[in-house]
């Protein structure tokens, strides 16, 4: 085909190209291209490309041309199509507002948009790699690196938001999401994502969910029950404090039922009037009553109104509900008050009117403004003092003192209370002044009885009520005032008096005799001692004198005095008696001395002057100090003696003077000390009676003697003191009785022996203890008889088995002259009145044969002594018994020497 030709099937634009194609090959081109359309014989046009060259020979002669053609129409629509994608991706890309990127299979970054460098200002070569990630807000790092992580891992779609920095420093939301692809053999190649800007979203967002928050904080933390209703008046919503106050638990059930169906019938046709209301557009408010779901009372203040959609019609309906029943409660008080205070107010003026105390309310100025009956009949008389002025109807110093406590409470606005005497009715009144917004309310009242009595019970609380003398209370105000001012020549003397025996007095005549004596004591007190002396009653028959003295002597014969004047006869009741006094005497050593201290001294002094034998008086020394402490050890001593085992017994034969044969024992107490050795019981004993341990060792005493004596021939008896304070404890039966279970000792063989002082106080108690040791078959016997003021009267209250008569009347029964005879018929005159009472009769402190001789001679049953032996330990009781066997008893009236029964043979001890 020529040139022609092939011009011919060309598209008549590319005709002009083919022809200057083919010159330039003539001229010696070489590797020349062509494209141009030409068509085919089937009418298609086809797009073909041409390459050519000229052949030259070595002259440079063209010899021809050759090339060839390669139909290239589906290739160069191919390249058109790729084009024109590609154009399409850069104008997409240049122009959306997304930020495309890829990123190989590690997650390195390939390719960032260019919106990427306008919005972070990163260059694409620094945001290639991880680079990208020096953009992200701090807190976001962490985050996003461990969720791409994890993507990469998986392979999984990316979907994450984060915070980039922007060019101008500040920071947006961005929502990252990016896929995978992969080749045929599901590897990941290359990944595709884009990010996002939801910076206005996301603030959006958060608007959104304060604007809710805030809403249903409102709905949550108000007081109201707020309710939503859609316009048919279902229920779509109650918030929780409405949920609260409504007591509604399962809301889901309740939801969307008709709001009505809350209320009680009677009020439905309310609520219907108030959705109506609400509907139309228009609001409602009612109050009715209504319970909760758990059907607890409820009171409601209700409003209803529309909340109005798009088009501004009612699109649903709000009531806000608040509880009210404390506030309807309140009403019904507030008006029950005003009634209850109206007849309260009433009342107030009847007993105003009615009362005994004076009422009156003056003003600012002083001026009465109410008086009540009281008050004009006190001070008024016939005068109304209503409207008048306080100054004007009470003139003088007594009324300037009242108003001046009236400005004064007033002007404070403060309540006064006080009294004053009015002379004008000659009484104390008692003042209540309560001042108010315009002047002051006054009560008053006529306490002048009142006043009376507190000024006798102030006399009273200083002075005994009895002898009218001094109390402890001014006894002790006077001792610390007088103490710090002795001086070497004017002492203070403290005397301390205890009334000798007057017990007995008490218990013979009865308290009320008792009392007329102490009374005649202090006014013969009151005369013996100077008019600056105080004189005081301490207590019980305890008096305190105290006075200024130059010294001891001085001191003493003060006590002198008082002795010889309080041991003059009393005349009680018709019948003399005489009861002496004990003084012990304590003299301030120094100015300052301790009141405790002296008193003290004195009460020492005291107990040394009873010990004595009473009837004297006793000054304080040191002496008497150390002996105190030494009691005092003493009785810290016996505490714990018991359980220490320092006790023991001793035992002192009776004997029978018609038989000689010893009849019983009597259980004398010894107390080893392991510091001080023996001590006397007559130092011992009445500290363990002072202190109450004699209870614990009287109980040890009855519980040893019966032990002991349980092994002794079946007719020997065992005789046990019994202390007073013992029978203060009322256990002494039960003790007793045990003590004999116990031992198997026969109730009969034991002896109990107390003197006429248990029978001094509680008479009657102590009566009915020695009953109940009767009743366990245990025989009583009176010691001591003779001794006391009343023995004789004893044998009448109670049948004792026996009397022991005091060795003191022994003792004399040999004496020569008036004062034997005299005692040998006392001892007839008890013997015979013993046994005409059916007693048995035991003489103690039998120390010789001519005691002995005329015992025997005056029928006496029984002796003990140390003419028959002294005490003995419970070793030898046995060896005692066998020494008496039953030698007849005589002796010679001349022998009145004692007798040692240790070198005497047994048979010749009462001969």
């Amino acid at each position: 085909m020529d040139l022609a030709q092939f011009s011919k099937l060309a598209h008549p634009e590319d005709r002009a190209g083919i022809q200057n194609f083919f010159e330039r090959i003539i001229r010696g081109g070489s590797g020349e291209q062509l494209q141009c359309r030409v068509t085919g014989v089937n009418g298609i046009e086809r797009l073909i490309e041409i390459e050519g060259q000229g052949l030259f020979d070595s002259r440079g002669k063209l010899l021809g041309a050759y090339g060839a053609c390669q139909d290239i129409t589906d290739c160069s629509a191919t390249e058109a199509a790729l084009r024109e994608s590609e154009d399409h991706y850069l104008h997409a890309v240049e122009l959306t507002a997304q930020i495309p990127w890829t990123a190989d299979p590690d997650g390195s970054i390939l390719e960032v948009g260019p919106v990427w460098l306008e919005l972070i200002g990163m260059g694409r070569e620094e945001a290639l790699g991880s680079g990208w990630m020096a953009a992200l807000h701090p807190e976001d790092v962490e985050q996003t690196a461990r969720l791409w992580t994890q993507v990469l891992a998986t392979g999984a779609p990316l979907d994450l938001e984060y915070r980039l920095r922007l060019v101008n420093g500040g920071y947006r939301w961005f929502r990252v999401r990016a896929a995978a692809r992969r080749n045929e053999l599901g590897e990941i190649i290359r990944w595709y994502g884009t990010a996002h800007d939801i910076h206005d979203r996301k603030l959006a967002e958060a608007a959104l969910r304060y604007s809710e928050a805030f809403a249903r904080s409102i709905l949550e933390s108000t007081i109201d029950c707020v309710i939503v209703l859609d316009l048919t008046g279902s229920v779509q919503f109650i918030n929780g404090p409405g949920l609260e106050a409504m007591e509604i638990e399962d809301f889901e059930a309740r939801q969307g039922k008709s709001w009505s169906s809350f209320w009680p019938a009677d009020v439905t046709e309310e609520v219907t009037r108030a959705l109506a209301a609400a509907r139309a557009g228009g609001a409602a408010r009612f109050v009715a009553f209504g319970p909760t779901a758990k059907g607890a009372p409820r009171w409601w203040d209700v409003r209803v109104s529309p909340f109005l959609g798009p088009e501004g019609k009612p699109d649903g309906l709000l009531a806000i509900a608040r509880d009210m029943s404390d506030a309807k409660h309140a009403s019904e008080q507030l008006e029950h008050a005003w009634a209850a205070a109206e007849a309260t107010a009433q009342q107030l003026e009847n007993v105003l009117e009615s009362t005994t105390d004076g009422v009156v309310t003056l003003d600012h100025d002083l001026r009465f403004t109410y008086v009540n009956r009281r008050a004009q009949d006190l001070f008024a008389d016939e005068v109304d003092l209503r409207g008048r002025l306080h100054r004007e109807v009470f003139p003088g110093q007594t009324f300037d003192e009242l108003r001046e406590q009236y400005r004064n409470a007033f002007r404070q606005q403060e309540a006064a209370h006080f009294e004053r005497y009015i002379p004008l009715r000659n009484m104390w009144m008692e003042f209540h002044v309560y001042p108010s917004a315009d002047g002051v309310n006054v009560f008053f009242k006529d306490v002048t009885e009142r006043h009376r009595a507190r000024e006798e019970l102030r006399y009273l609380a200083h002075h005994d009520s009895l002898t009218g003398l001094a109390n402890r209370t001014i006894l002790r105000a006077c001792l610390e005032q007088m103490l710090p001012a002795s001086a070497p020549d004017q002492q203070t003397a403290v005397l301390f008096l205890d009334l000798d025996d007057f017990k007995a007095v008490n218990d013979s005549l009865g308290h009320q005799a008792g009392d007329m004596v102490l009374v005649a004591a202090a006014e013969r007190l009151k005369t013996a001692v100077h008019s600056s002396d105080l004189v005081c009653r301490f207590g019980g028959d305890e008096f305190v004198v105290v006075a200024q003295v130059s010294g001891t002597d001085e001191a003493s014969r003060l006590a002198k005095r008082i002795i010889g004047t309080l041991s003059e006869p009393y005349k009680v009741e018709g019948r003399t008696m005489t009861t002496g006094v004990s003084i012990g005497i304590a003299i301030a050593p120094k100015p300052g001395a301790a009141v405790a201290d002296v008193k003290r001294d004195a009460d020492i002094a005291l107990y040394q002057a009873k010990a004595e034998g009473g009837g004297m008086f006793r000054v304080f020394d040191q002496t008497m100090g150390k002996d105190f402490h030494q009691r005092e050890e003493l009785k810290r001593d016996l505490r714990g003696a018991v359980a220490r085992e320092e006790f023991h017994l001793v035992y002192q034969p009776l004997i029978d003077l018609g038989t000689c044969r010893i009849k019983g024992f009597e259980a004398l107490l010894r107390w080893e000390h392991p510091e001080k050795g023996v001590v006397s019981p007559l130092s011992f004993i009445p500290l363990a009676e002072a202190s109450g341990a004699i209870v614990e060792i009287g109980e040890w005493v009855l519980a040893t003697a019966c032990r002991e004596a349980a092994s002794w021939p079946s007719d020997v008896s065992v005789a046990v003191n019994l202390s007073p304070i013992q029978f203060q404890d009322g256990r002494l039966p039960e003790t007793v009785s045990r003590c004999l279970s116990e031992s198997g000792l026969p109730p009969g063989r034991l002896q109990l022996e107390i003197t006429e002082s248990v029978l001094l106080a509680n008479t009657e108690s102590n009566i009915e203890i020695l009953a109940a040791l009767r009743r366990l078959g245990a025989s009583i016997s009176m010691d001591d008889f003779g001794t006391g003021y009343s023995s004789l009267g004893y044998l009448r209250k109670f049948a004792f088995d026996k009397v022991k008569i005091d060795r003191s009347f022994v003792g004399d029964l040999v004496a020569k002259g008036k004062s034997g005879a005299e005692r040998t018929t006392i001892v007839r005159a008890i013997i015979d009145l013993a046994h005409n009472l059916g007693l048995a009769v035991t003489a103690e402190g039998l120390e010789t044969k001519a005691q002995a001789t005329i015992l025997q001679e005056l029928g006496c049953d029984e002796a003990q002594g140390y003419l028959i032996s002294q005490p003995v330990a419970a070793g030898d009781v046995a060896r005692i018994m066998s020494q008496f066997g039953g030698t007849a008893c005589g002796a010679s009236a001349a022998d009145t020497a004692p007798t040692d029964p240790a070198k005497r043979e047994p048979s010749d001890l009462l001969r």
